[in-house]
């Protein structure tokens, strides 16, 4: 099937931002205004939607269309954005800043920050429910096996004295988000079982190279170039890559973790123009590592 993408790809911004305004509830009780107005903050602007536009992309290098792909793609960046909402929380990470901009809590207050987080997570899950797979592969990504037992394990987390093993488990939070990133799409289009494979083994290794990724951040860059609270790890007394592998050890794994992800898509996309602005969009991704710390060639 030749792969409609190379049409959609430069309409994908228009796409992603026009689907998540139509799809984003809105409760019709005038009360309930400011969970509204917390949603919208919360959602726009929305940085570089990196999220939604990798799904439409794993769906895209199969030969499926975006637009049918655009529901679970939306509904990644709901679920992507209620988890920063609750990350930013005084009981979670404490920050006060997110995409440049007070945290949702500081704005609107806890009490509605919470009920928006819910609201965006629970319309995450309607979306996903139209397809049964993708429900099954949405609420282990999302459970205690994923998203959740990650947040839990680095709230945590202790000195691992060299050993890699816990912060593949920390992670979770980061690598169960993006292989649901990476597979949504594809599901929600029916997608082979050794797509859905394919696109799942990128999603995993990407979301452990962001989490990499951003731990180097975290100690290199401040506030400004990041758009959130810089330091986090280290106010808060949490070790990280950096503090136990180094700025090298980071950047080393990296690499390789990033070579990984696009072996992944190869092996079963095989070479092509939707594939070509996947590895880009990869690159972009991590366009700031070369000036985060020790650097190899």
């Amino acid at each position: 099937m030749s792969s409609p993408a190379p049409i959609y790809i430069p309409n994908f911004r228009v796409l992603i931002e026009s689907g998540i305004l139509a799809m984003l509830p809105v409760c019709d009780r005038g009360s309930a205004r400011r969970v509204n107005d917390a949603m919208r903050y919360a959602l726009f602007p929305g940085g570089k939607r990196m999220r939604p536009w990798f799904a439409l992309l794993g769906a895209s290098i199969g030969g499926y269309s975006p637009d049918d792909a655009l529901p679970a793609a939306c509904a990644v960046e709901y679920l992507h954005t209620s988890s920063l909402i609750f990350d930013d929380l005084p009981s979670m990470d404490d920050a006060d800043l997110r995409r440049g901009r007070p945290a949702l809590h500081l704005k609107f207050g806890e009490d509605v920050a919470i009920l928006a987080a819910l609201a965006l997570l629970n319309q995450a899950y309607a979306i996903f429910g139209r397809s049964g797979m993708l429900i099954k592969e949405a609420t282990e990504c999302i459970g205690l096996n994923g998203m959740i037992g990650g947040q839990a394990i680095d709230l945590e987390m202790q000195p691992v004295l060299g050993t890699r093993a816990p912060f593949a488990v920390r992670n979770r939070k980061t690598t169960a988000l993006m292989r649901l990133t990476f597979t949504a799409g594809a599901i929600a289009c029916g997608a082979s079982p050794d797509e859905v494979l394919a696109l799942a083994q990128c999603g995993e290794c990407l979301g452990h190279a962001y989490q990499i990724y951003d731990d180097l951040l975290d100690e290199f860059s401040d506030s400004g170039e990041t758009g959130k609270t810089a330091h986090q790890d280290a106010r808060h007394l949490r070790v990280n890559y950096v503090s136990e592998f180094g700025a090298q050890g980071g950047h080393d794994d990296l690499s390789f973790l990033i070579a990984e992800a696009k072996s992944s898509i190869r092996v079963q996309f095989g070479a092509g123009p939707c594939l070509t602005a996947l590895f880009e969009s990869i690159d972009a991704l991590f366009s700031k590592r070369e000036a985060l710390g020790l650097v190899t060639a």
